[in-house]
């Protein structure tokens, strides 16, 4: 029998094996009633209190084994420095990366690090682009023998060697505990994705309660591709990763130790 490309044969076969695994007689004349696009009206009715969102973000990022720091404002700058420094002493952190981001330069982080004997490399404009457009292509080159990976940016050379990221996310989904992170030349997505450790700081009004309202924030007033950043990162507590055998590996493909602050 010759076939041609796009063209499928046995579909009915398939889905009669299907129905019949589930149960059922036959497989359905009608497809199924779809009364609404996306989200049902009801849920993008709920509406949560900014205390609710901050409790149901602890429970789904610690239930991901992720921990949770919520600080007034008056007392961030202390509080924020102290668990830092506890945290990089029990995980042995020499070297971390920062996004150059207003909010973490004014928490004067660095200081507090540095009183830890640990090293900070800002994710600063000029290298950045570079950085970040070669991290695909280095890859592919260091697989490959190529001289590709050699040529990676100094910036990213010294990102790689950090143990501990600190990033602020544009915005934090409550029902899912997910980071959204939107690239630009001074926040690097290498910064989240190649140190073992990511600490992660916001203020409560970035908590949002569905993805949808995210999505709405990134979105709004753009009426162009180019006007949006080159990549929007989603993380929902440590990298997990399985083979077809179902065996989970931790922090392969990202941080395997995540930390949350919440700035009220």
């Amino acid at each position: 029998m010759s076939t041609k490309t796009g063209q499928i044969h046995g579909r009915e076969a398939f889905i009669a094996n299907i129905s019949s695994r589930l149960g059922r007689r036959a497989p359905s004349a009608t497809p199924p009633e779809r009364p609404f696009m996306g989200a049902p009206d009801f849920y993008k009715q709920i509406e949560k209190t900014t205390d609710e969102k901050i409790e149901l973000f602890i429970q789904s990022w610690t239930a991901l084994t992720g921990k949770v720091l919520v600080v007034d404002e008056k007392d961030a700058k202390e509080s924020i420095g102290a668990w830092l420094k506890e945290v990089a002493a029990e995980q042995g952190v020499t070297q971390a990366s920062r996004w150059e981001h207003a909010g973490l330069i004014e928490l004067g982080l660095d200081e507090a690090l540095a009183e830890a004997g640990v090293t900070v490399v800002p994710w600063k404009e000029g290298d950045a682009a570079e950085s970040e457009a070669s991290t695909a292509a280095g890859s592919a080159g260091s697989a490959g023998g190529d001289s590709n990976w050699a040529k990676r940016s100094e910036l990213l050379k010294r990102t790689e060697r950090c143990q501990l990221g600190i990033i602020w996310p544009d915005y934090a989904i409550a029902n899912t505990s997910t980071l959204v992170l939107q690239c630009t030349p001074e926040r690097g997505r290498s910064v989240s994705l190649l140190t073992g450790i990511l600490f992660a700081i916001f203020r409560a009004d970035q908590l949002v309660y569905r993805m949808g309202e995210a999505f709405g924030g990134i979105t709004q007033g753009k009426t162009d591709g180019s006007q949006y950043a080159s990549s929007l990162n989603l993380i929902t507590g440590p990298s997990r990763s399985a083979d077809i055998e179902n065996d989970l590996t931790i922090g392969i493909h990202g941080p395997g130790k995540v930390y949350a602050v919440i700035i009220k």
